[in-house]
Parts: structure tokens; sequence; C-alpha cells
């Protein structure tokens, strides 16, 4: 028997006040943040013990906590993990936040890579009349995105279709193939540059997705497409909102500009950093 969980992070080599270490120790243990404080001397069997040096060795290799946990908090919500899917980021709220308000009362949205799923998720847990439909090249992804959706009560409300960008669209019931049907289209999409993924931090570039990553030579492989086919998939008046790399607002927008959208505009996060590009389609 072990003396207490902070016991067991002394004879391990880690600091007990370390959030990480007391984060992955209490996920280890079941226990909540509260139940720590309260029950720090209580004995750990070594069976217990075990799991945490386990997850702990896991974070040592710079696996990120969410992931070894599998779960990431956004907008409120917690969001299930898994090896197909990013990380929801904070961010991405900003994205959220833009398509709230970009999307009318019973509005019909679009989410391209949808990954967890987060973006419709947030949206829709914050507007109750609207629907989604999701899409994702990753059937792995898909899973997870379905769970979060039954996970916050939004299957109802939500199709999720497995393919590349538009083209499930067409052929999916899911989808009913109307051209013309969506109020708003949403994407955070692979933006990152091909060459510039392989110097990423460990934790993104071991462990997220290269699928999710990789945005092709120049990172606007994503934003082509989307600026190309948006239009054929809004109604009159719809949006894109596509978050970008924080050095891609004008290459983006110029995108858009040259494919006939108007009001283009680069929204900058709270870093101050440019995060969203917005086209509105007349």
């Amino acid at each position: 028997m072990w003396r207490g969980w902070r016991d067991v992070l002394g004879r391990l080599g880690f600091e007990s006040a370390a959030l990480d270490a007391k984060l992955l120790t209490g996920h280890a243990l079941g226990l909540g943040a509260l139940e720590l404080a309260t029950r720090e001397n209580e004995l750990v069997d070594s069976e217990a013990a075990t799991r945490v040096a386990g997850l702990l060795q896991r974070r040592m290799t710079g696996e990120s906590v969410a992931r070894i946990i599998g779960e990431r908090e956004f907008y409120g919500l917690a969001f299930t993990l898994n090896a197909a899917t990013l990380e929801p980021r904070p961010e991405t709220e900003l994205l959220v936040d833009l398509a709230l308000g970009a999307l009318p009362a019973g509005g019909q949205m679009l989410d391209l890579g949808t990954g967890t799923g987060c973006i419709p998720i947030a949206v829709l847990a914050n507007q109750p009349d609207a629907h989604a439909v999701a899409v994702d090249l990753s059937a792995l992804a898909l899973e997870a995105a379905r769970k979060n959706a039954d996970r916050h009560g939004l299957s109802g409300r939500i199709a999720f279709l497995q393919g590349s960008w538009f083209g499930p669209l067409f052929t999916s019931p899911e989808g009913r193939g109307e051209e013309g049907r969506f109020d708003l289209i949403v994407s955070n999409p692979p933006y990152i540059t091909t060459a510039v993924v392989e110097t990423l931090a460990p934790e993104v570039k071991d462990f997220d997705p290269r699928l999710a990553l990789d945005g092709g030579p120049d990172g606007l492989a994503p934003y082509r497409v989307i600026a190309a086919e948006s239009a054929n998939w809004l109604k009159p008046g719809g949006w894109v909102l596509v978050e970008i790399g924080h050095d891609q607002g004008a290459a983006v927008s110029a995108l858009f500009l040259e494919a006939g959208f108007e009001d283009v505009a680069v929204h900058r996060d709270l870093n101050g950093l440019d995060r969203v590009v917005g086209a509105h389609h007349i």
C-alpha cells in the first residue's frame, strides 16, 4: 500500500503540485479535484499506483493530457476524442461565436471536416431550432462525432456523412442532395503546410492525426475546394466561415473574392491573431 496519492507521485519522481500530474492521477484513481484534496491521505494499492505510473509515462512521451484522458472541453461542453480527431482548441471558439451570429433561427448549417463534431454540436447546443450536416473523410472521426452528439442530446439534429468535402452531399439520403440548401457553411480544415508539419511539437506531430493537419504544399488546398464549391450549396445571403492559420488571412480572403463572394473579412482571436475568414454569398 502507498500512503496516499501524493506519496505515489513522490515515489514516481513527480511534484504533487504539477497540474498535469494531478489531473492524470485523479483520472487514474477516479477522483475529481475536490476528492483529491479531501482524500489525499487514503491508502493507494499497487494496482492503482501502476495505473497512475502508466498515464504519467504516456505524458512524458509528449502525449497530451486530453488525449490520454480521452476528452477535451470546448465551449463549455466535453468532447470525446479518438486517434482520428484533433483536440478542440480554445481559438476555435471564435468560429462558433461567429457561426451563432450568422445562422438564422431554424437555420441549416454544414460542417466540413467535422472531427469530434465540436463546432456543429456547440452551435446547435446554443441554437435549439437549428440543424446541421457534418462531413468527415474518416469513419473513425465520425464515430467520435456521433458519440459526442449522443452525449449532448443532439443526434436528432445532426446528420453525419463520410466522404471528401462536398462529395457525400450528392448521393447520401441524409444529405438529401439539395444544392442551395444551407444558411451557413463552416470548416476548420487542415491548413498547415506539408513541410511545416514535420517541425511541429511532438505533442502535435506525433499524436494528432496527419489527415487533420496537412493542408498541402502551401496549406491552402482545402480552402480552394471550399471557396470554389460553397456557393453551390448556400442559400442566397448565406455565409462561409473557415478557421485559418495566423498568416493565411490575405491568401484565403483572395480565394473567396475570386470565387465571387462579398463582405470577405478576417476575424482575429483573443491573441490578436488572424483566425477566421468570413465570406458572404449574395
